[in-house]
């Protein structure tokens, strides 16, 4: 998919934005000429458009030097533009991740504190919003990540140009079985023995559409490239262990085999390989429901592949998450959040397979 394409199906398709809509286009400096096309295919259809701009060298300052009272602050004029919006466009960022590994984890928490306001905006306002992971793609990125530039932005534009209609049948497919289910359990070859209970939680299809029906249920929300099925597990009802098997791209770094134990449905020891202090200093800090298994996750796009930084929407994985889970319906509270992958999980729903190491069978 050419970038003109990309940016007509994320206005047309995925946000469906119409005359009179207001969209607000937050990008980073490195990505201005994708928000300007964003911005512009907008106009040309007679939305009206804002755009702010972020810098990696005033963001790096602000979280680095500025004192944590300051960072736990929403920004009012930020605020505001949601009370105007019916859109949002965000390009992520910043350009280059070396600098996120001096930030402290007292610094990271009061950054998640000051989104809070943010999200229950969203949500009440029911705003549509689309996260454009193209923004991470950058060299600086994949040098301090180790990967290949090249590669990962043909796994990035292939995991893009994909058939959302088709994603989004299969989507309700398994969103509806989990929705049935009472038990998952989750095993795989590297230790991985988890069992959950669904209750009534209700399943969250992402697949890179926000349509009426998304909106009319409250799910405000893609991220591109797309493609999964979330659901809130029932309250402190994990038992067992869930070992990651593919690194996760956190604070400039990589973390490698995160290992979470959880008995009597909250987790007891949280444990891996390289980098996961990182993970373990946010969590020990943390604050509310931060050791309970808040949503699971089974990938839906059939052009992603692993080992890059979107490892959850990899057709027949699963993802775990603990801390907060309110995004989904759910009743975590936290000012902590962490996920962790597993790429060939087997999974039955009530003790009937559906998938077997990675690969969909029922």
């Amino acid at each position: 998919m050419t970038s003109l394409g990309f940016v007509k199906s994320v206005v047309h398709t995925c946000l469906r934005i119409r005359e009179g809509d207001r969209v607000c286009i937050f990008a980073w400096s490195h990505a201005l000429g994708l928000a300007e096309a964003f911005a512009f295919e907008c106009q040309r259809i007679g939305a009206k458009t804002h755009l702010e701009v972020e810098t990696d060298k005033l963001y790096y300052q602000a979280v680095l030097k500025l004192p944590v009272k300051y960072l736990q602050e929403a920004n009012p004029f930020s605020l505001g533009l949601l009370d105007v919006a019916t859109a949002n466009i965000f390009i992520s960022g910043p350009e280059d991740p070396d600098g996120l590994k001096q930030i402290t984890p007292e610094r990271m928490s009061a950054m998640v504190e000051a989104d809070r306001p943010y999200s229950r905006k969203f949500l009440e306002k029911r705003i549509r919003s689309a996260h454009i992971y193209l923004g991470y793609v950058t060299h600086q990125r994949a040098k301090t990540y180790g990967f290949d530039y090249e590669k990962w932005n043909r796994n990035v534009q292939a995991a893009i140009d994909v058939d959302y209609d088709g994603m989004r049948e299969s989507g309700k497919k398994i969103a509806k079985m989990l929705e049935n289910a009472s038990v998952v359990e989750v095993t795989a070859d590297n230790g991985t023995d988890l069992k959950l209970e669904l209750g009534k939680g209700v399943a969250h299809i992402d697949d890179g559409v926000v349509d009426d029906e998304d909106v009319s249920r409250g799910d405000v929300f893609t991220a591109l490239p797309a493609g999964s099925v979330a659901i809130p597990p029932k309250e402190r009802s994990a038992q067992g262990v869930f070992i990651s098997d593919v690194p996760e791209a956190e604070s400039g770094l990589l973390i490698h085999g995160t290992t979470w134990k959880f008995k009597n449905g909250r987790l007891a020891s949280l444990t891996g390989g390289k980098n996961i202090e990182v993970v373990k200093k946010r969590w020990e800090i943390a604050k509310g429901d931060k050791d309970q298994a808040s949503w699971l996750m089974i990938g839906l796009n059939p052009h992603a592949q692993g080992g890059y930084i979107h490892n959850n929407i990899v057709q027949g994985s699963v993802t775990l998450g603990i801390g907060d889970n309110r995004e989904l319906g759910g009743k975590m509270e936290s000012n902590f959040g962490s996920h962790c992958t597993i790429l060939r999980p087997s999974i039955k729903l009530d003790g009937k397979l559906v998938i077997k190491n990675g690969k969909f069978v029922a």
